[in-house]
C-alpha cells in the first residue's frame, strides 16, 4: 500500500512501536510468518520486530537486572539465537506466568521464553522449539538429615514439602499421594518465593524439595543457606517426576508461530552443532546439559 505523503524519511523510534514507511515506493508486505515488515524506496527490508515474553525467573534461566535488563541462560541462548536470524529485531518484554501464555494465544506474543517443560495440554494450545537445556533434578534438605533416596523414603520419614499447584513437582507429588494412600507425603501449598521455601527447609517448617540442579546453585550463591545440602535423584525416582525434562520456547499454534519456529530451530540447530550450548551451559550450570542429538531430529508437536 503507498503511503500519500512522500521524501519523509523513516521513523525509527523504539521496537515496542510500529514501523512508520513514508517513502514515495513504500511498500507493507506480509511474510510467510504474517508478521509485517516494512520496504522502503531503495528496497532494504526493514527487521521484523519478535515480541518475545518472560516471567523474569527463576535464575540461572532469567533474571532481571536492576535496570530493567534481562540475563540468564535462556536469555543468552535467545540472544543467540536472534544473532543468526537478522531478518528479524527481537523485544523482549515482562508479564505474569499465566499472562506469557494467554497473551501469545491473543497474539500479543510471538515467543514465549521462561524454561518451558513439554506438556501434552500445552502442547494443544502451543508450538514447542527445538529443546536448548535438560534438567537434572536434586532432593534438597537439610545437611544433618540422612539424604533421600526417594518419595517412599520421603513418604516414610512423615517428610513435609512446600510447593506452588501445577509444577511438575507437586503433579507428581500428588500423583504419588493418589497411588499410595498409606505412605503420604504432606504438601503444602505456596506460592512464595523459593528463598522462603529453603528457609522453611532450614528452620523446620517444611522437610525437603525437589528442584532443578541449576536453580538450586543459583539461590545458594546468592542467599547462602548454610544448613542445606543437595542430593543428585536417581533415574529411577526422576521418572517419577517427569519424563520431560527438557526445556523450550513456546509459539502460537497458527502459521505465524509455525514459521517463526522454523527460524528459530534452525538457528538452535547451529547453536548446538557449533559448540555454543555447550559453552552456555557450562557458564551458567557448570555442566554439560546440552539435550541430545536425538532431541534435534524432530519437534515435540
Amino acid at each position: 500500500m503507498k503511503k500519500s505523503t512522500a521524501g519523509k524519511m523513516i521513523e525509527k523510534k523504539t521496537i515496542q512501536k510500529f514501523i512508520q514507511v513514508t517513502a514515495a515506493a513504500a511498500v507493507l508486505s506480509i511474510t510467510a510468518a504474517g508478521l509485517v515488515m516494512a520496504e522502503d524506496a531503495a528496497g532494504s527490508a526493514e527487521k521484523t520486530v519478535i515480541h518475545a515474553v518472560t516471567q523474569g525467573s527463576p535464575a540461572p534461566y532469567v533474571t532481571v537486572n536492576e535496570d530493567g535488563s534481562f540475563s540468564g541462560y535462556d536469555i543468552e541462548v535467545l540472544q543467540n539465537v536472534f544473532d543468526r536470524l537478522p531478518q528479524y529485531e527481537l523485544d523482549l518484554g515482562l508479564a505474569e506466568f499465566d499472562a506469557m501464555l494467554t497473551g501469545l494465544n491473543s497474539g500479543n506474543y510471538d515467543i514465549a521464553v521462561n524454561n518451558f517443560s513439554y506438556r501434552e495440554e500445552r502442547a494443544e494450545s502451543y508450538y514447542f522449539s527445538y529443546p536448548y537445556d535438560t534438567t537434572t533434578y536434586v532432593f534438597i534438605q537439610r545437611k544433618e538429615d540422612e539424604p533421600l533416596i526417594s518419595l517412599q523414603d520421603a513418604a516414610d520419614r512423615g517428610y513435609k514439602i512446600e510447593a506452588s499447584a501445577g509444577g511438575n513437582v507437586t503433579n507428581a507429588l500428588e500423583q504419588w499421594n493418589s497411588e499410595n494412600p498409606d505412605s503420604q507425603i504432606e504438601i503444602t501449598y505456596s506460592d512464595s518465593d523459593l528463598s522462603v521455601w529453603f528457609e522453611h527447609i532450614e528452620d523446620g517448617t517444611s522437610d525437603f524439595r525437589i528442584d532443578d540442579l541449576p536453580i538450586y546453585t543459583a539461590y545458594q550463591k546468592e542467599f547462602g543457606f548454610d544448613g542445606l545440602d543437595s542430593h543428585v535423584i536417581s533415574d529411577e525416582e526422576t521418572a517419577r517426576i517427569s519424563t520431560a525434562l527438557n526445556a523450550y520456547f513456546l509459539f502460537p499454534k497458527d502459521a505465524q508461530g509455525a514459521a517463526l519456529r522454523e527460524d528459530i530451530d534452525g538457528a538452535l540447530l547451529e547453536l548446538k552443532e557449533d559448540g555454543t550450548l555447550l559453552e552456555l551451559t557450562q557458564k551458567y550450570f557448570g555442566a554439560d546439559q546440552v539435550p541430545d542429538d536425538a532431541d534435534f531430529e524432530t519437534t515435540m508437536n
